[in-house]
């Protein structure tokens, strides 16, 4: 704890209570201590940062690195010499620079200490100085909540010199507004306001805040910078607090908004000309640059590289339009999105009497290369990857851009008839994209400009696919049209596939074969997603991400909902297409998905996080079954990790090999229909290094009975008695680039009682422990956190 260290009558603080903060930002106010205690682990009373820095302080002596520095310079200062004397400028440079860096070394060692002080940090020694500054900063912040009679008291208790200070708030009543009144000089400015006086963060009858007052001057700043007034500042805008005149916690507040020193009214902005230069980084060519005009925008340019046209829908300022500080920002972000230009300035001139504004943009390059090496974690098994790409930019003219890509890797995944087998699928293939931004639909130029705030891009891709596994070859031919775009105000994003053709073969193992027979025999259709198969499919996908989903200061929200259709396109088509209807698959299909997570900080140190995942897919072809990459799965990493990946369920169904009687997990276990939560406790314990205590619970069901897995079949009834449920522990190492998991879950609820040849009773919570190789702890490795 640190005690050991204290010298004389020194005290240590331990810890800091606060009463009386009912309803208040209680993390707001314990962010005002002055002083605060040591950092612990978790749940431990251990500071680690104490020892660590006391540890460095031992060997700490400035002496030692002054004597350090004058022997850097002695070394040095020759070489440098020398180099001067050899007229050896680049030599020079570079000695300096490396003789700049060690000094610099030394001297943080000299102001902040060695390398473990600086790691660690110092003891927090009791001081009712630091107690005093706390309670000053305490009332101020109750002050601005409204609360000016606010008192604020401390009283501290001591055990063997560890202290623990405890704050008390007594708030009173707090002051409310009671009337507002405007005073502002410039009448069309007054109008403009009181059209938005409903966007008012000033409301009688709430409680007096200062913070609201802040943000009711930026809101009347930007509203102004949004109807022309180009030269509004902040200091215009002035409030006036009374908190006397009208007793009873009563506060008066007046606005005012003046007009510049020497003027009668603010000056109100219209664009004279729109210039827009799209190589502004070319200087060295001395012919001057040639100009077009469209809608009244002049474009200019060394080499008419881009179609005005299309710039346009993503230009949102014209000759005559009053100025717009949003519409500005507006077309930087969306020029921005097209991933053609490597900057984009705006400015606005405004010399001469005129108001012109200037768009500015450089071109990134033409062609692009990139390649990628790795680790990817799917399903808890590590994988090695490599991807490459090249990519081109404006190939038509248009602003559209073409990508080739490629990609090869272990996919980690275990395999459809073991689980001791790492490394058993590998991923490779090629795909080839074209993005163009905007949606190529028959629509006016009006329609595709008011779409250009909203980032439309139209993607067609073509792709061949391998994924080579223990128990098939899998090998898919695909191609998507797709549309895309956001709401940014929203925070959602949409992609629409339009229509997304794939033509899958499989050549599978003679095991695997015989395994699939024999389900087919007992009814079970999976056989057929292993045929060559014509798999047509339309789908729409919306993600919201509410408030910067995972932030760590507040709580945020992400949601994703698909829908997606299969068989839009008729037999014909496929037959026609691959002209062997007779050993073609084709599959009809309609699925859902809906997934739903939240992150709560508690306080910087601890997070509570859940999700809920559900899903339903439904087969209405003639074969009744699902494309494989269509069923869903449960367990794994990102799943319920108390189960080995895709090997929970389905519904009560326990894989129990007939003949030996022992617990089978050799098989992946898919379904239509999911349903599955989690919910995690995270904290950080020290350092980089976090933990989680978790629950994970769900199951995958069949739509329809499956002979081969009795029990697998959802009943509205009894499915809620099938939910597995599982818990552990585990470690994750944030490196902000990167996060390292490490997962362990115990299975605490089995659904499974139904085998294809017994029935197995046991209690909801008992776990049968009975069944040979029947493993209730899990480990899981991971990349990022589960959801």
């Amino acid at each position: 704890m640190g005690r050991r260290y204290l010298k004389g009558d020194q005290k240590l603080l331990v810890d800091q209570k606060l009463q009386g903060a009912q309803k208040l930002d209680k993390e707001a106010i314990q962010n005002l201590y002055a002083n605060k205690p040591n950092e612990k682990i978790l749940f431990l009373t251990w500071s680690p940062y104490v020892d660590l820095y006391q540890l460095g302080k031992k060997s700490y002596d400035t002496s030692k690195y002054e004597q350090k520095k004058r022997k850097l310079n002695l070394k040095y200062s020759p070489k440098i010499q020398k180099a001067v004397a050899a007229n050896k400028t680049k030599k020079e440079k570079k000695l300096r620079e490396k003789l700049g860096k060690k000094i610099d070394k030394q001297n943080i060692n000299i102001k902040e200490g060695n390398l473990g002080m600086r790691l660690g940090e110092p003891l927090a020694i009791y001081d009712t100085a630091k107690e005093n500054e706390t309670v000053r900063k305490i009332k101020q912040y109750l002050h601005s909540k409204g609360y000016f009679n606010a008192e604020v008291s401390y009283e501290d208790e001591e055990t063997f010199k560890l202290v623990t200070s405890t704050y008390t708030i007594d708030r009173k009543q707090p002051y409310v507004i009671d009337s507002i009144f405007y005073v502002i000089q410039d009448s069309v400015i007054s109008k403009i306001l009181f059209n938005q006086i409903d966007e008012s963060l000033i409301i009688k009858g709430d409680n007096y805040e200062q913070e609201n007052l802040t943000k009711e001057r930026d809101r009347i700043n930007l509203l102004m910078l949004d109807n022309g007034y180009y030269n509004f500042l902040r200091s215009y805008v002035h409030f006036k607090v009374d908190s006397s005149s009208l007793g009873d916690k009563k506060v008066a507040i007046g606005v005012q908004i003046e007009n510049p020193t020497g003027l009668d009214a603010h000056k109100i902005f219209r664009i004279d000309s729109v210039i827009f230069t799209t190589d502004s980084d070319v200087n060295n060519i001395t012919q001057p640059r040639s100009f077009n005009e469209y809608k009244d925008v002049t474009y200019r340019f060394h080499h008419r590289r881009y179609h005005e046209k299309i710039l346009d829908w993503r230009l949102f300022l014209y000759p005559d339009s009053v100025y717009s500080r949003s519409n500005t920002l507006e077309t930087q972000k969306q020029l921005s999105n097209m991933d053609i230009f490597k900057f984009i300035n705006v400015n606005y001139d405004t010399t001469g009497g005129k108001f012109i504004a200037n768009v500015f943009t450089s071109r990134l390059k033409k062609y692009q290369t990139s390649t990628e090496t790795g680790l990817s974690v799917s399903q808890g098994l590590p994988g090695p990857f490599f991807n490459a790409s090249i990519k081109n930019r404006n190939t038509f003219k248009g602003l559209e851009i073409t990508e080739l890509s490629g990609r090869i890797g272990f996919e980690g995944l275990t395999g459809a008839t073991e689980t001791d087998k790492p490394y058993s699928s590998l991923d490779y293939g090629a795909n080839l994209s074209f993005t163009f931004p905007q949606f190529i639909i028959p629509a006016g130029d009006k329609i595709k400009s008011k779409l250009g705030r909203y980032n439309p891009k139209t993607r067609v891709a073509f792709g061949l696919n391998y994924n080579s596994r223990l128990e098939y070859l899998r090998n898919n031919i695909n191609a998507t049209w797709s549309y895309t775009w956001q709401n940014y105000e929203k925070r959602i994003s949409h992609i629409l596939n339009l229509s997304e053709i794939n033509y899958i073969n499989s050549d599978i193992t003679d095991d695997y074969r015989d395994f699939l027979e024999d389900l087919e025999a007992q009814g079970n259709n999976l056989i057929r997603s292993f045929s060559p198969s014509f798999v047509s499919s339309t789908s729409y996908t919306a993600t919201h991400n509410i408030n910067e989903y995972g932030n760590k200061k507040s709580t945020s929200s992400y949601l994703r909902y698909k829908i997606e259709t299969g068989g839009n396109f008729i037999k014909s088509v496929g037959r026609t297409a691959f002209n062997d209807s007779d050993s073609i698959q084709y599959f009809k299909f309609a699925k859902f998905n809906v997934d739903f997570r939240r992150t709560t900080p508690l306080n910087s140190v601890i997070t509570i996080a859940y999700r809920i995942n559900t899903g339903l897919a439904v087969p209405y072809g003639d074969n009744k079954t699902l494309p494989y990459e269509k069923f869903y799965f449960a367990g794994g990493s990102n799943s319920i990790r108390a189960w080995e990946p895709r090997r929970l369920g389905p519904g009560s169904f326990l894989p129990v090999n007939a003949e030996t009687g022992k617990y089978n997990n050799s098989f992946e276990q898919p379904g239509e229909i999911l349903l599955e939560a989690s919910m995690e406790f995270r904290h950080r314990l020290f350092g980089p290094i976090h933990g989680a205590m978790f629950v994970d619970a769900g199951n995958v069901w069949t739509l329809y009975d499956d002979p081969s897995r009795p029990g697998s079949q959802f009943e509205v009834n009894d499915f809620y008695k099938e939910i597995a449920i599982g818990a552990g522990y585990g470690l994750r190492v944030d490196f902000s680039f990167l996060i390292l998991r490490l997962d362990a879950a115990w299975k605490l609820s089995e659904p499974g009682q139904t085998s294809q040849t017994d029935s197995y009773e046991h209690n909801t919570f008992e776990i049968p422990d009975y069944l040979p190789d029947y493993k209730r702890l899990v480990w899981n490795l991971g990349i990022g956190y589960p959801f």
